[in-house]
């Protein structure tokens, strides 16, 4: 995890120095940041921390391990940082970005952060160490685990609604009504985090979820993931880069 910034104590300085017969001074620091330690010690079994040290609950699917909360971290796995575009320039970004729905740090916790395109398909990798984001064909045996027929799998568009794929992997709270067949029994929790299009304008939060993958369409189209809150399929389709889309990732 990213470590929190280190205070040194500067030894020579006379605010490190105590004379018994005074009461100490308040120590001189400096303060460092630019140490990053990746260290798993204090994870819980079953979580996992990202660059920043937010820890996610997982959950096993089929033979894969997700993660079961969207990302929400600022930096890739070896510290580097992702820039926060909130503004209309999102439209003009040829690399990675984030923002929040709307621009509004409050989403965060709920619903993680919005990335675009150009952060899944960058060599340094969103997702924690021995994590990535999954490619269409991590998403297809994460489908075929819930029961996803073999004759849908490489369809555009929703696909899986018969064996209620999307229900599955919706969490029952956040969405707006009818939410269909949402039960979260695969412990996916899959929330309506909505989209930032490539215009910077926001929708569908509350009714939608939209998910990438690392897998590239052509260089401009990345394959990603949606759900909505009417129905119990999951639809497979491919965006411009310059989209802002929710991540899971899943275990190397």
């Amino acid at each position: 995890m990213r470590s929190a910034p280190i205070a040194l104590c500067l030894l020579t300085l006379p605010g490190c120095q105590k004379d018994d017969n005074t009461p100490a001074p308040q120590p001189t620091v400096v303060i460092i940041d630019t140490i990053i330690v990746i260290d798993t010690v204090g994870v819980p079994p079953n979580f996992v921390a990202d660059a920043d040290g937010n820890l996610y609950p997982t959950t096993v699917i089929g033979s894969q391990r997700w993660m079961a909360e969207n990302l929400r971290t600022n930096h890739y796995a070896n510290g580097d940082p992702i820039p926060y575009v909130p503004s209309t320039q999102w439209s003009l970004q040829t690399n990675g970005a984030w923002t929040n729905y709307d621009t509004d740090a409050s989403y965060d916790e709920l619903y993680g952060k919005l990335y675009n395109g150009y952060t899944v398909v960058d060599p340094r990798n969103v997702c924690p160490q021995g994590w990535h984001v999954p490619t269409d064909t991590d998403w297809k045996g994460l489908e075929s685990a819930l029961g996803l027929p073999q004759s849908e799998l490489d369809l555009y568009g929703v696909r899986g609604s018969g064996a209620n794929v999307g229900g599955q992997l919706k969490a029952i709270a956040l969405w707006d009504d009818p939410n269909t067949g949402a039960n979260d029994s695969a412990g996916f929790s899959g929330y309506p985090g909505g989209e930032r299009l490539p215009s910077g304008a926001f929708f569908d939060l509350s009714t939608k979820g939209v998910w990438w993958s690392g897998s590239e369409y052509n260089t401009g189209l990345v394959w990603l993931r949606e759900m909505l809150n009417s129905s119990a399929g999951v639809s497979r389709e491919y965006h411009l880069k310059a989209q802002g889309c929710s991540i899971r990732c899943v275990e190397d």
